[in-house]
């Protein structure tokens, strides 16, 4: 081996080592590990889910990190492993972060007790974790799943990921949950009379509905026809029998007295049923069938009545015919015929026979109402403005098209129904039919 290594190669070298060793004294000096993405908000500590933190120290032995908290991230704190996600820069971290904002402040508490958390958004899919009554958990992410079918039909609600307060992170489907905004939660409000009962006084004097009324208030998705203003819980304050009215019909409870079972939980005695109120004025009321099965239904207050909720939702809908009614009223297309939009929401279409009878059927006419009786999922919702529903006269037969009105014209895609569920578009068909109509001047309508 040739030891004579020239100087000007030996000094390059000797440069290179120092800037390495420069850059690793640099890094070995840095205070942080990295910076880290709270899951789990700690309050006490001004920390929320979402807020980037500097992390310190990782201890695998004691599974905690150690972070920085308050106002200046000043002080330091250890909090477990499972509540930090620690990334290498605050860059990497504050993007991990903008992906949960949506739900940062969301939580949630379990209404039965046994509620699953399952591996997957579907009702087969593995259980992880069972909840407990009033268990809390985080709300991460709303995803797309697959229908949670009770009976013969889908319950309300969606599938949420989400995360336990020991780590566990899977899938809950949000019917049994109450959601709540962690920055605004309140209790019920306290009486002035501490002797009295302020929960049963709630539930004599708050007005039960369905609680699917106020799902569909929340998402500005009023199905008129699942409202009726008959249906609730009343408790028979004076008349000592409580009643659950409802679409299968109205059940009775003759009770002789109400026996307090916890604080805000009630026994109806003489009968099996009961009565719990929970967070955000919700109540859950359970009995046990003539079989031994028991039956739950969950109710909860209203800002408005259901009279109220309807009349609303009509004069919505009739905005948005009219609206179309004033971009046309006449809409031409070369190949599917043209569609007038007449007064009191009727139509005229002529020309459609392309469509005929793989979408309107052989004999339906040429006339019918206009309606707006279905809604969109989030994931069509970017795409469409709504669902256009066409009741044909002369069969009585409904075909229902995804709309789009634009200065440009009225776009139209057909949509099945094995699509719609409750009134909900879940999902486009596969290979869909769709109608472009141009709009053109006002023509005489025939006679209407």
């Amino acid at each position: 081996m040739n030891m004579n290594v020239p100087n000007n190669f030996r000094t390059v070298a000797l440069r290179r080592i120092a800037l390495v060793l420069a850059v690793f004294l640099v890094v070995s000096c840095s205070p942080y590990i990295g910076f880290g993405v709270v899951a789990w908000s700690i309050p006490d500590h001004g920390l929320y889910a979402g807020d980037v933190v500097p992390v310190y120290i990782q201890s695998n032995i004691g599974k905690v990190y150690v972070i920085g908290a308050g106002p200046e991230r000043a002080e330091r704190i250890e909090v477990p492993l499972w509540q930090i996600r620690l990334y290498k820069s605050r860059s990497r971290a504050n993007k991990a972060a903008a992906l949960i904002e949506t739900y940062r402040y969301t939580y949630a508490s379990a209404r039965i007790d046994g509620l699953p958390i399952r591996a997957k958004p579907e009702n087969t899919a593995r259980q992880i974790y069972r909840l407990r009554l009033d268990e809390t958990i985080r709300i991460v992410h709303k995803g797309t799943g697959a229908p949670v079918i009770a009976g013969n039909a889908p319950l309300e609600g969606d599938w949420y990921q989400v995360l336990t307060n020991d780590g566990t992170s899977g899938w809950c489907f949000s019917y049994n949950l109450t959601l709540y905004d962690e920055r605004d939660e309140t209790p019920i409000t306290d009486t002035e009379d501490e002797g009295a009962d302020k929960f049963l006084a709630l539930l004599f004097s708050s007005t039960w509905y369905p609680d699917h009324y106020r799902t569909m208030l929340n998402k500005n998705r009023i199905d008129i026809d699942r409202i009726q203003p008959q249906w609730g819980f009343f408790p028979g304050e004076e008349s000592s029998v409580a009643r659950i009215a409802s679409a299968a019909g109205v059940k009775t409870f003759p009770y002789t007295e109400i026996i307090k079972t916890s604080e805000q939980a009630y026994r109806f005695d003489g009968t099996t049923l009961t009565a719990e109120i929970r967070r955000g004025n919700s109540l859950v009321v359970q009995y046990t069938d003539d079989r031994g099965m028991p039956d739950v239904f969950y109710f909860s207050t209203l800002d408005v009545t259901p009279d109220e909720l309807v009349e609303m939702e009509k004069a919505r809908r009739q905005d948005i015919l009219d609206s179309i009614r004033t971009a046309g009223p006449r809409f031409v297309s070369g190949n599917y015929g043209v569609l007038q939009f007449l007064e009191k929401n009727r139509f005229l279409w002529s020309g459609y026979q392309l469509l005929t009878p793989s979408i309107i059927p052989a004999g339906a006419g040429g006339s019918g109402i206009a309606e707006l009786r279905c809604f969109l999922s989030d994931d069509i919702a970017d795409r469409y403005t709504g669902v256009l529903t066409f009741r044909f006269e002369s069969t009585a037969s409904r075909v229902n098209f995804l709309y789009d009105l634009s200065p440009s014209g009225l776009k139209l895609e057909q949509i099945d129904n094995a699509n719609i569920k409750d009134s909900l578009v879940i999902t486009r068909n596969l290979n869909p039919t769709v109608i472009f109509l141009t709009p053109e001047a006002a023509q005489p309508d025939g006679g209407f």
